[in-house]
């Protein structure tokens, strides 16, 4: 699925009546989710299970990236650009996990994840 379709179908849910906050949730328990499998897989050395854990985290964070507002537009505030940069970290995390087997970056954003995750929960609350 290329960037433009993700977008499209994250909008078309969102038009369905499911909160856009509700969505990201999902996408970041997925995220945690699928690193966890990785994580798992890195440990029994199983490559043909790593390759699709970590596949399948770097599209949902590549996901959550494109679906944001583009920086500098009426829609980008401080909070889609701090997003971006968050997304873009895991991006890079991830990517070195998966060359190097790294251990740290997995853990390292299932924190930064967990901490998003746990944000976006509290702010559901309170509404």
């Amino acid at each position: 699925m290329n960037a433009l379709m993700a977008v499209n179908a994250y909008r078309q849910v969102g038009q369905q009546g499911v909160q856009e906050e509700r969505l990201l949730v999902l996408g970041l328990d997925g995220i945690l989710e699928y690193l966890r499998r990785a994580r798992g897989a890195i440990q029994d050395r199983a490559l043909e299970r790593k390759v699709p854990a970590m596949t399948r985290a770097y599209q949902i964070v590549e996901h959550l990236l494109v679906a944001l507002p583009e920086s500098g537009s009426e829609q980008s505030g401080e909070l889609s650009d701090r997003l971006a940069g968050i997304y873009r970290y895991l991006l890079e995390r991830l990517g070195q996990a998966n060359i190097f087997d790294d251990l740290q970056a997995l853990d390292d954003c299932a924190a930064v994840v967990t901490a998003l995750r746990d944000s976006w929960i509290e702010g559901l609350r309170r509404e």
